[in-house]
């Protein structure tokens, strides 16, 4: 049987501060485990459809899922969203299943566990008295800068169900290893650009221009922008700049990575 690839629909928009409702999805769910706490729920009649939800059993936060294949009934994959994971041939973190439902392992970058089916009258037990959530994470990074000496700008602002949300802006500023969060005076959004105001200094994105630069006084810093749309730099802001050290973002790779 050819092998089945879609694009899954992000039903992870929604936030931690909302219940997700599995009532009318109980008879189709299951659910495994590593055996150490920690477990993944998920559509075993429609697994491409979701949900998938990760958590320790008694609460569970809904996973970003961006894609997957199925061939059949034998198996499938679901990558989902974890920009920690990162590898040369850009593979995304996924959950598995193979051999007709006798085996399941996630992937984590280059580790992988397996995992069990956890026994029916567990998982009713489970799904009756565990709390289900929208997605864990809810930070969008929107912009990243770095000058010549190495110091970072990282922007970033609220993941909420609306891409457009433009709400809650933020700016990092430090050295990789070493950004601290600052502290915000003013922010200025529109057409023209952004203006983050800080009290040592404003950030200033000109639009029109593609002017980008940091304003301490008289002093003009150039900045140059550096491209989040790709695995490593993505990875970078989670693992190596310091912003969102030791953060969970609710996926499997928190605790099996």
């Amino acid at each position: 049987m050819h092998a089945i690839v879609i694009a899954l629909a992000v039903l992870a928009q929604i936030g931690p501060d909302k219940k997700v409702d599995l009532s009318d999805k109980k008879d189709s769910m299951g659910a495994v485990t590593d055996g150490k706490g920690h477990y993944v729920i998920y559509n075993a009649k429609e697994p491409l459809a979701g949900p998938t939800l990760y958590g320790d059993g008694k609460v569970f936060h809904l996973m970003r899922t961006i894609g997957g294949g199925a061939s059949g009934t034998e198996s499938f994959s679901l990558s989902y969203w974890d920009p920690r994971v990162y590898r040369a041939e850009n593979s995304y973190a996924s959950f598995n299943m193979k051999d007709d439902g006798r085996a399941f392992d996630n992937t984590c970058a280059d580790i992988t566990t397996k995992l069990t089916k956890v026994p029916k009258d567990e998982l009713t037990k489970m799904l009756g008295s565990a709390e289900f959530r929208g997605s864990k994470w809810t930070r969008r990074p929107a912009s990243l800068f770095r000058d010549d000496t190495g110091t970072y700008y990282l922007v970033d602002r609220l993941r909420t169900d609306d891409d457009a949300d433009r709400r809650d802006w933020r700016v990092f500023i430090g050295p990789r290893g070493k950004m601290k969060l600052a502290a915000l005076k003013d922010v200025v959004d529109d057409d023209q650009g952004q203006i983050f105001a800080t009290k040592d200094g404003s950030l200033r994105l000109v639009t029109g221009t593609g002017e980008k630069k940091w304003v301490k006084g008289k002093t003009e810093l150039k900045l140059t922008e550096v491209d989040l749309d790709t695995f490593r730099n993505a990875r970078m802001v989670y693992v190596e700049l310091g912003p969102y050290s030791g953060e969970k973002l609710g996926t499997p790779c928190d605790d099996l990575m």
